[in-house]
């Protein structure tokens, strides 16, 4: 007689979940992996783009081979950046942090505003191919490519933003 056996036992290490470095009303600044995210919580603000600059300096030091920042927007409406959000983008954009390997930016909301948001993200993007994604599953096969980090799946990045959103 011949007993089937039962398949080997695989211990499944927990998904790696962002941690949050900073948290406001108005983002959260998390990482994970090697992507820093900057979720915004309403609309852009001068103060928190400079700041998420400030902390990816410093964190992304630590990344070897360089880390990528990206840009969350929120799922609801929101309002094109203002002139001194805009500013700062264009600060951050024309003096990015050695550790760079790339920027992008995730509008997953649909409709006009998200559609000039994008538009306005591709516009800043100075010299390089606009990196401005719909979908996590996007965001995740580029970055994933970029870092050359087959860990980097959709999955585990809709759960990192989606802790770094319930912060």
């Amino acid at each position: 007689m011949i007993t089937a056996r039962p398949p080997p036992m695989t211990a499944e290490l927990p998904p790696m979940t962002a941690e949050l470095l900073e948290r406001t009303d108005g983002y959260v600044v998390a990482v994970w992996r090697r992507l820093m995210l900057l979720v915004w919580r309403g609309n852009a603000s001068a103060a928190g783009i400079d700041r998420s600059r400030e902390l990816f300096a410093r964190w992304s030091a630590s990344q070897p081979g360089g880390a990528v920042f990206v840009v969350v927007l929120p799922l609801q409406h929101t309002l094109p950046p203002d002139e001194a959000s805009r500013a700062a983008m264009r600060r951050a954009a024309s003096s990015p942090s050695r550790n760079l390997r790339g920027t992008a930016t995730l509008v997953e909301s649909e409709g006009f505003i998200a559609s000039s948001v994008r538009s306005i993200m591709m516009a800043l993007t100075t010299g390089r191919a606009p990196n401005v994604f719909r979908t996590t599953g996007e965001l995740a096969t580029w970055a994933a490519t970029l870092l050359k980090d087959p860990e980097l799946t959709a999955a585990g990045l809709a759960e990192a933003i989606r802790a770094a959103r319930e912060g």
